[in-house]
């Protein structure tokens, strides 16, 4: 018997993200595409917020990097995007999390989020509170959480714990964004962990170069001592200094197979740029 073209879809995925076959059927769309940009408005809005999160690295706590989620780029992450909810699958989901929930007295964390669940030993069912969407972080190859339902071995907020005002404050002071912004900043956030399976490219979670290339970068490893993501509505610009290299993340957000739909690259003298409908992301390495 042919094989279904959702099973056809899971494989070619699963080439580029680095997904166990059950966990990126599970992300394949409707329609049989890839899936990775597929997913409901709160979900999009909550990766958004992600990658402000993950690409804003520094000593500037106005902005996203007083989140502290950068570090994330210390830890093996694969990022296994569904329509309904957004799953990170990771050999250290303890670690993970204490970098993504915000702590009882108001240090790091992505503003919002909490607690729904904790099953078994490694998976943490969350609920992000101003957009509604379910985020999962577990060491489940399949993404899937499973196990019962235990109590958190660290106090983290519940969902029935409202908005602390400096939560409040803090989401108050992101920038609007457009919804063909939106989409660039979650397509960035969800190929974190994003390679081509032909070597041209691959992003190493914002921390390594997993094609091993020399003569670039230089460095083997290294988390980089700036990152920022800025900007408003259409126009935004994502500087670092550290891996990946300006073109494989451009490479990743246009390519044929798992880029993001619309997307394109546009080279200027200093920078390169990806668009998508109105919106503009400036890439500008420091060390390029």
């Amino acid at each position: 018997m042919p094989e279904s073209q959702r099973n056809m879809a899971a494989r070619t995925r699963l080439l580029y993200t680095g997904e166990k076959f059950d966990a990126a059927k599970a992300g394949i769309a409707r329609d049989h595409s890839i899936g990775l940009d597929v997913c409901i408005a709160g979900q999009r809005e909550l990766r958004a917020l992600l990658a402000l999160g993950l690409l804003n690295r520094g000593y500037d706590y106005s902005t996203p990097a007083g989140w502290r989620m950068a570090a994330l780029s210390a830890y093996t992450i694969t990022a296994s995007p569904r329509f309904h909810r957004m799953v990170l699958i990771t050999d250290v989901p303890h670690n993970v999390v204490d970098y993504l929930l915000p702590e009882p007295n108001g240090v790091g964390g992505l503003p919002g989020l909490r607690v729904e669940e904790h099953r078994g030993y490694g998976t943490y069912i969350m609920r992000h509170l101003p957009t509604d969407a379910q985020f999962v972080v577990t060491d489940n190859p399949s993404g899937k959480p499973a196990g019962a339902r235990r109590k958190s071995y660290v106090d983290f907020f519940t969902v029935d714990a409202p908005l602390t005002p400096g939560e409040r404050e803090q989401l108050a002071s992101v920038p609007p964004m457009t919804e063909y912004a939106q989409c660039l900043l979650a397509g960035v956030f969800c190929r974190i962990s994003a390679r081509d399976p032909h070597r041209r490219w691959a992003i190493g979670n914002w921390f390594y170069d997993p094609l091993q290339r020399s003569g670039w970068l230089g460095n083997p490893r290294s988390l980089g001592e700036d990152r920022q993501l800025q900007g408003t509505g259409d126009s935004w610009e994502l500087r670092w200094d550290s891996y990946p290299y300006p073109d494989d993340l451009a490479a990743s957000l246009t390519d044929p197979v798992i880029g993001i739909p619309g997307a394109r690259t546009v080279s200027a003298p200093d920078h390169l740029a990806i668009t998508l409908g109105n919106a503009t992301l400036r890439l500008r390495s420091r060390r390029s």
